[in-house]
């Protein structure tokens, strides 16, 4: 299943529009500005797109899943290298790395940023293509992308959106990926909804 220039345009649009609001909801609870923008995303099976994934390299990455069932069924994950993981709680809390309370800061704090950009991005995603989606309680887990995908799908048709998240914040500049699995059934519905806006009205834009 491809998708048009139009469409990729218009769902990267949409991605951005949901990770915004999810950055004014962390400026907000965190009181530090943070600017997040998807600027490349990539839709295809794991084996076609792993190639441009680099974090398909790490051995152990911090993720934090978001299960959703409803109008589109899937899970939506945000990932993180260990690196980008350290970085962006020291960032955040400013605790250092070798702090006694490292791991269970990591742990809480990237559940809740993850909690809050995942229903940002499924919630601008519901709200704007008018579908219901529900979502199950968003967990942290250290695990390998492979792992992550294995066992392998029950369904080898279930395809990948990815979608590459800058965090900036202040003089940090860090990276994340999000990731999106939907069954073919499930993305065809999104793709039908996107094209169906794209003929029906102007598409709503991110603010920059």
């Amino acid at each position: 299943m491809h998708l048009s220039p139009e469409q990729l345009d218009a769902l990267q649009e949409l991605l951005n529009i949901g990770v915004g609001r999810a950055a004014g909801s962390l400026n907000q609870m965190l009181e530090k500005p943070i600017r997040l923008h998807i600027p490349f995303i990539q839709l295809g099976k794991l084996d076609e797109i792993s190639q441009d994934i680099q974090l398909i390299k790490e051995d152990t990455l911090s993720s934090v899943q978001l299960p959703f069932k409803g109008a589109f069924t899937g899970s939506a994950c945000l990932l993180f290298s260990t690196e980008s993981a350290a970085a962006l709680v020291m960032a955040l809390t400013g605790e250092t790395e070798d702090s006694d309370t490292m791991d269970s800061l990591r742990e809480a704090t990237l559940t809740e940023i993850g909690n809050i950009v995942l229903n940002g991005v499924m919630g601008s995603l519901a709200n704007i293509l008018q579908h219901q989606i529900t979502y199950s309680v968003p967990f942290y887990q250290e695990i390998s992308l492979r792992g992550l995908l294995k066992p392998p799908p029950s369904n080898p048709s279930e395809m990948i959106l990815w979608a590459q998240t800058h965090f900036t914040i202040e003089e940090y500049d860090l990276t994340g990926d999000i990731m999106l699995m939907f069954g073919i059934p499930d993305l065809g519905l999104l793709i039908n909804a996107i094209s169906q806006l794209l003929q029906s009205t102007t598409m709503p834009h991110a603010s920059t």
